[in-house]
């Protein structure tokens, strides 16, 4: 339920900050516009002294032509223009007469122009007039008809005289209309702008009480049960407890005193055990997956990152977790045996439009089980696109992406990144394949892909500190069947684990490797894998293209790889019991491969997958 709210508290924030961003920029352009040029006083005449009726009728005034006639509501005698006039109001609306004769006063163009040049003090002169028989967005508010009179100053001023009785209904400018566009943005009434209890700001507002009431819940989320737990914190303070270390096998490494309430990430550093993280404790990428005995709470972050089966065995996130007891700790595999390393480019280059391999001199040959990464340490840097010996198609990729040219970091962090070569492939070298991450087009706030960019600039002889090997995304060696799946990036460790196993092992077992890939140009490693297809008979590789245009000469499956899988592969396998799973690719293809996996029974003991950390 956690995981809903806050896919979708992250989501609905998005869409709302823009919002909020315009209700901000409407409401300042609001204030910032000038109140009597919005209004349009700055262009009024200053009225005149007021005349008697009595002098502008010129005559004894006399008795309403319409009194005693139809149902009226009111009348008002009144000047207009300079004449004493009576005003009859009825429910079909306003009719003028004159005082002292009752003869009908029709408000005509002519009049209604001298009417409107006499209540302007502007120094443009009529442009145009019209008639409008129809209410207009300037004049929502009255009735028509009226006459609409256009003057030639820079503002574009137009009054409107009433047609039924020669009042000046609105004084309309650009400024009001710039002011009108705002406020129709800040309350959200697109149509006639005038409600401000339209259903889409009342929407919003119960969508912004919702987006709290989730933040609180996500911030309670974020919080351990030991963060208010003052008093123990206080009684503890002088304590410690024995943490066992323990390998893979079982076997105890060492007991150490550790200080309570630390968390095990941090203490597992302490003692010199530093566990792999690119997130810094934040519980976000996963890498510091731990067994813990005797088995603690789960926490939200554990649920997100660590399987169901796997959280059964003990597994946590050390970097979630307090010492508030004794605890035995199984370090995951490769920890022991991983070591700093100095690293020298050797080359880099583009093997698709946006992943590049990246070729590095160790100082001996890297011992490692196909499938594991290594930790790549990314100094504090700035540098530009400019800057970067760049394919022309990569640098108009990240010119269309809308990430900022400059990228850098003040703060070394640190990123995992898989093995692509198969062990001892290539004696002392090692090889990565990096996907450039760069954000999707138009989302100008979001930043390049740090690692990845960073490493585009280091040139060959530069060196770079690594970590590793670490992880435990390895081949079960009992299966009488492998199934690869991958797509994107993901395909570094697949290739390692396939090299390995058909070259170096020499399985007889059958193995197929379903790949998936946005458009041929984005295919990594093709003229490998089909050399491999025709050297071993006992391996397969299966392509769909998601993205490939329709004019492409593409010629085999498109759509989703988990799709492909599902109809050509796995629902139609005749023993899915012998086979094993080892999946890797973008967290929506993992997503939807699990999915499909689970729907079909598979058993966790026989899928393992590399989420990238994420």
């Amino acid at each position: 339920m956690m995981a809903i709210i806050r896919q979708g508290h992250k989501w609905i924030a998005l869409i709302l900050g823009i919002q909020l961003a315009l209700w901000m920029l409407s409401g300042l352009g609001m204030a910032i516009l000038p109140h009597s040029k919005v209004v349009g006083h700055h262009h009024k005449a200053a009225p005149a002294a007021p005349t008697p009726l009595s002098e502008l009728a010129g005559a004894e005034i006399g008795q309403p032509d319409a009194l005693g006639r139809g149902d009226i509501r009111e009348i008002r005698l009144k000047n207009l223009n300079g004449r004493a006039v009576f005003e009859t109001v009825t429910p079909d609306g306003s009719t003028l007469g004159e005082a002292v004769t009752g003869n009908t006063i029709i408000v005509s163009e002519a009049l209604a122009g001298d009417i409107a040049l006499k209540d302007y003090s502007g120094p443009g002169e009529i442009s145009r007039t019209r008639l409008l028989t129809e209410s207009t967005l300037e004049i929502r508010d009255h009735a028509p008809p009226a006459w609409r009179i256009d003057f030639s100053d820079p503002e574009q001023t137009s009054l409107y005289v009433s047609a039924s009785n020669g009042e000046i209904l609105e004084r309309r400018n650009n400024y009001w209309r710039t002011f009108d566009v705002f406020w129709m943005v800040h309350i959200m009434d697109y149509v006639s702008r005038s409600s401000f209890n339209h259903p889409l700001i009342i929407l919003t507002a119960l969508v912004v009480l919702w987006l709290g009431f989730s933040g609180i819940a996500l911030w309670w989320d974020s919080f351990r049960r030991n963060d208010f737990n003052v008093i123990g914190r206080w009684r503890l303070r002088k304590h410690t407890f024995a943490l066992a270390l323990s390998d893979s096998e079982g076997g105890t490494i060492r007991t150490v005193d550790a200080r309570p309430m630390q968390s095990l990430f941090t203490a597992m550093g302490t003692e010199g055990y530093p566990l792999p993280s690119t997130c810094r404790g934040g519980g976000t990428c996963g890498l510091c997956r731990v067994r813990i005995g005797p088995a603690l709470p789960i926490f939200p972050a554990d649920r997100r990152q660590i399987p169901d089966a796997e959280l059964e065995e003990g597994y946590r996130l050390a970097c979630q977790h307090q010492i508030t007891s004794p605890l035995t700790v199984t370090l995951p595999h490769g920890l022991l045996d991983a070591t700093d390393i100095k690293a020298v480019v050797v080359s880099s280059t583009f093997i698709t439009p946006d992943m590049y391999e990246l070729c590095l001199s160790l100082p001996t040959p890297l011992d490692f089980r196909a499938g594991s990464y290594v930790q790549v340490e990314i100094p504090p840097f700035t540098s530009c696109l400019d800057e970067l010996d760049l394919p022309d198609q990569v640098k108009a990729q990240w010119e269309r992406s809308g990430a900022a040219k400059t990228f850098g970091t003040n703060v070394p962090v640190f990123r995992t990144y898989s093995l692509a070569n198969a062990p001892g492939e290539f004696g002392n070298k090692v090889m990565l394949s990096i996907r450039l991450a760069l954000p999707k087009i138009g989302m100008m706030d979001v930043p390049v892909g740090v690692g990845s960019a960073f490493l585009l600039t280091r040139k060959s002889g530069d060196t770079l500190h690594l970590r590793g090997p670490f992880g435990d995304f390895h081949i079960n060696e009992d299966a009488d069947e492998i199934i690869f799946i991958g797509g994107g990036a993901g395909i570094a460790p697949i290739r390692s684990m396939i090299l390995d196993q058909l070259k170096v092992k020499r399985t007889s077992a059958r193995i197929s490797f379903w790949y998936g890939a946005r458009t041929q140009e984005h295919l990594a490693y093709q003229e490998d894998l089909e050399k491999l297809v025709a050297a071993y008979p006992n391996f397969s590789w299966h392509v769909a293209l998601s993205d490939a245009p329709e004019t492409d000469t593409w010629s085999g499956p498109r759509g989703l790889i988990h799709e492909l899988v599902r109809d050509q592969c796995i629902t139609s396998h005749p023993d899915l019991d012998a086979c094993s799973f080892y999946i890797c690719g973008p967290p929506p293809m993992l997503a939807a491969v699990l999915s499909l996996l689970k729907s079909l029974n598979v058993p966790d003991s026989r899928i393992a997958f590399d989420d990238f950390g994420n």
